[in-house]
């Protein structure tokens, strides 16, 4: 077969792949957030506890995130067209509200490590900040930041033939390569995670010599194997899907390497669901 061919079959088995995996992550992220939204604000054991209160806002984000990304494929095998190549605005508000979802999830699990950590310490001070009023303080200024730098998609995302609808932008790609997808949306809440869920584990592991009621330690231990969990999870399932971004981001646009862009999507599309993934399967 020759390139050309080649490269669109490549393509034609992204957008199965895609359709299917979009699909398969939609209707499981709206049974598995919902229901997760359902415990945690209908159990008694659970009202009025900070993790649980930024579970249920993380939730509520990933339903948006998934919405925001899996809608959109679905719709355009049954219309036959690709809507984000045909509507600038679709394109943009698409992006935009995928890249303020996605970064927002990420900085609530960041929020979830600290609360544990403050909840479970032996400091009566450090304990007494874990509340419900730091919860909504942090919650506010995370939605107002991620809305605030999604903006920039808004602005700077174009269609194009080659890559479809992303960002062209050489200033605002370097700010990407550079900064957002290795810093701002992998290192640092990756240090932050993990950072705050070890001190939780060792903090949990201390409680037990503490004056604390069977109840309440038996609810810290669950939540911070909760957390933990959802801190690898992001990890193991975020990381692949950085590195090629960052490596899409870099490719040069043109017909001479066409089936390099083909390969790059197929990988992308098959690295993108498994981070949907981790927002579906929560």
């Amino acid at each position: 077969m020759s390139p050309a061919p080649t490269a669109q079959y490549i393509r034609y088995i992204s957008d199965q792949y895609g359709f299917y995996s979009y699909s398969f992550n939609l209707i499981v992220g709206l049974i598995s957030n919902i229901f997760i939204i359902l415990i945690f604000t209908t159990m008694k054991v659970f009202r009025g506890n900070q993790c649980s209160f930024y579970l249920t806002v993380e939730s509520l984000s990933n339903i948006g995130l998934l919405l925001s990304i899996c809608l959109s494929p679905i719709l355009n095998k049954f219309l036959g067209y690709d809507l984000t190549l045909t509507l600038l605005p679709w394109c943009k508000i698409r992006l935009m509200l995928a890249q303020m979802f996605g970064l927002y999830s990420l900085y609530t699990i960041c929020c979830m490590t600290f609360d544990q950590y403050l909840s479970t310490n032996h400091r009566h001070t450090l304990r007494q900040m874990s509340a419900l009023k730091l919860a909504h303080r942090l919650t506010i200024f995370f939605i107002c930041f991620c809305f605030l730098h999604s903006i920039l998609f808004l602005i700077f995302v174009e269609i194009q033939s080659s890559m479809g609808c992303t960002v062209y932008n050489s200033i605002l790609k370097k700010y990407l390569s550079y900064f957002y997808y290795p810093i701002l949306s992998n290192a640092l809440p990756l240090v932050i995670t993990v950072t705050f869920s070890l001190l939780a584990y060792r903090n949990v592991r201390r409680i037990v010599r503490m004056q604390v009621p069977l109840v309440r330690r038996r609810l810290d231990r669950q939540l911070t194997a909760m957390v933990l969990a959802r801190v690898i999870c992001t990890i193991i399932l975020g990381a692949p899907f950085i590195c090629i971004t960052l490596y899409q981001l870099n490719l040069n646009n043109n017909e001479d390497n066409y089936m390099e862009l083909a390969i790059a999507t197929l990988i992308g599309i098959i690295l993108y669901s498994l981070l949907n993934t981790n927002f579906a399967v929560n």
